[in-house]
């Protein structure tokens, strides 16, 4: 996610504000007048495609945006947040993530969340904005589907269905509305959405390209017949937290970068496909990529080399939660 714009535009909503920026980890900008001038940061980051939380009145939040509005399927997360953190309202960006940005802030300062999107009122989510874990590879696919469970169809699941069913959603085995839950990119009928269960587990050289992390982690996924949306983070160990091909690899594939000690994945040893002599002999670890990969639960990929990186790919049995996988790299 880029880095979210967070302003004010009174005194009045500074403190709030200022909460919002650190619960987003991104800068606060206390606007108005005497002050910053919040309308170039909105049009700015809107055009940038930036997340746009504003701490003051909906309407004064509309007329900064000054017309500039774009198709709603690629627009960004755009919210208003009252100047006590009660209320957040999505304005625009219900397809990138807006309606869950909201809940989130108002949940922070336990307020409420405006949300007025027919499918977010009667689920708990709407299937173009799924829950973490989850990814929609086919938006387009999403309009006809709801409106076809708007008018009485049911949905019909190619996968685990049980999120969805606790979400509301009337599945059924004799649905008309087909949603594919595959790590496959496979095209085919109804809506394909991808579990992010997938692991990139790589070591490297000091020497190593972005493009060749990049390049060797695609052909492991695609040579597997895994979609690059399944992929749910990068991971290494701690001591390349900070090796800049590895980081805008991540960025590359949208995903974080995540590190695990030594010890972490020295108790990876005996689980190894590939151990290798030489790599223990330099590091006195049997190997990095296959040991953090198979972190996720179950190697399916063993250790590929291209030039100076090596990858492995790990499958988990449900979607990651990242927060638990390992340590930041940042």
């Amino acid at each position: 996610m880029k880095t979210p714009l967070v302003f004010s535009t009174s005194p009045r909503g500074d403190e709030i504000a200022r909460h919002v920026a650190q619960l987003l980890g991104a800068p606060v900008h206390l606007c108005g007048p005497g002050r910053i001038e919040a309308a170039p940061l909105v049009a700015d980051a809107y055009r940038q495609g930036a997340p746009i939380v504003g701490v003051c009145a909906t309407g004064a939040l509309i007329r900064l945006l000054d017309g500039s509005l774009g198709d709603k399927m690629s627009e960004p997360p755009v919210v208003a947040v009252s100047a006590d953190g009660k209320v957040a309202v999505p304005l625009l960006g219900s397809h990138r993530g807006a309606n869950a940005l909201a809940r989130w802030i108002a949940d922070g300062f336990r307020g409420f969340a405006a949300v007025t999107a027919t499918s977010d009122t009667l689920y708990d989510f709407s299937l173009d904005d799924p829950p973490p874990g989850y990814v929609v590879a086919n938006p387009e696919a999403v309009r006809p589907l709801m409106a076809a469970l708007l008018k009485g169809e049911k949905l019909r699941v190619e996968g685990l269905s049980g999120w969805l069913d606790l979400a509301g959603y009337p599945v059924s085995r004799e649905g008309s509305q087909l949603l594919r839950l595959t790590e496959s990119p496979a095209p085919g009928p109804g809506l394909l959405v991808h579990p992010k269960t997938i692991i990139a587990g790589l070591g490297c050289t000091s020497r190593v390209a972005a493009s060749e992390v990049v390049t060797l982690v695609e052909a492991a996924l695609e040579a597997s017949g895994i979609a690059p949306g399944a992929l749910a983070a990068l991971a290494t160990i701690h001591t390349h937290a900070r090796t800049p091909a590895l980081v805008e690899a991540a960025a590359h594939f949208g995903v974080p970068l995540r590190t695990f000690t030594r010890r972490e994945i020295d108790r990876e040893k005996k689980r190894l496909a590939t151990p290798s002599a030489t790599v223990a002999a330099a590091i006195g670890l049997a190997g990095v990529c296959e040991a953090v990969a198979i972190k996720a639960g179950t190697l399916i990929m063993s250790k590929q080399i291209a030039g100076n990186v090596t990858c492995a790919l790990g499958r988990a049995d449900t979607p990651i939660d990242i927060s638990r996988f390992g340590k930041s790299a940042l």
